[in-house]
């Protein structure tokens, strides 16, 4: 994965992760796969 990718889906999914548990706002971003993302796996 290129390090600029990999920089950005980290900061967007730490964000998303932070907003939702921390500040109550749900993030659809945490719900599964995204098309802005497509390297990123979820893992059960």
């Amino acid at each position: 994965m290129d390090p600029g990718r990999s920089t950005a889906a980290q900061r967007a999914y730490l964000t998303a992760f932070f907003d939702q548990h921390l500040r109550g706002r749900p993030r659809d971003l945490l719900d599964g796969p995204s098309p802005a993302y497509p390297d990123v796996r979820f893992v059960q």
